[in-house]
């Protein structure tokens, strides 16, 4: 899922943060090539529209498990709005599943909660939203007994 920003001095220029591949973390996009790294870690660089550049980095929301905020030059740009705490307890309940299953319960019960927050982030409707993650909840449960009967017979 690619999320557009707009940020002044940057206009005729399309600008978007690409979600998270399995491996790897957001990317920057500009005019469709990813952006010029900076000078240290986790640092990229802008040109505006003038000519200057700007140093962004990223600012972690939610503990990580949230779409991070753009920083351009000291001013913070949120993407999204924020998962409401609902929204956060409910694409969690997978992860429940710890207490049935201990480190397999909660590896399947966190890529349930990833999933589930990724659909909340969705265009979908409210009905729709819940009745998808409550889907993956009960899939999750299912891989879950099911990988413990192939282990344990």
């Amino acid at each position: 899922m690619n999320y557009p920003v707009k940020i002044n001095g940057f206009e005729g220029q399309t600008i978007e943060v690409q979600s998270p591949g399995f491996f790897s973390g957001y990317k920057l996009v500009v005019n469709g090539q990813p952006a010029p790294k900076g000078p240290k870690r986790d640092q990229m660089l802008l040109r505006r529209n003038d000519g200057v550049e700007l140093l962004v980095t990223w600012k972690p929301q939610a503990l990580g498990f949230d779409l991070p905020q753009l920083v351009v030059d000291g001013n913070a740009i949120s993407l999204v709005e924020p998962l409401r705490w609902y929204e956060w307890v409910w694409s969690g309940l997978p992860i429940l599943l710890v207490l049935a299953g201990g480190a397999l319960g909660a590896f399947i019960g966190f890529i349930a909660f990833s999933v589930n927050t990724k659909i909340f982030r969705t265009s979908f409707t409210l009905f729709v939203k819940y009745l998808t993650t409550a889907g993956v909840f009960l899939l999750a449960v299912a891989v879950y007994y099911l990988i413990v009967l192939l282990i344990f017979g």
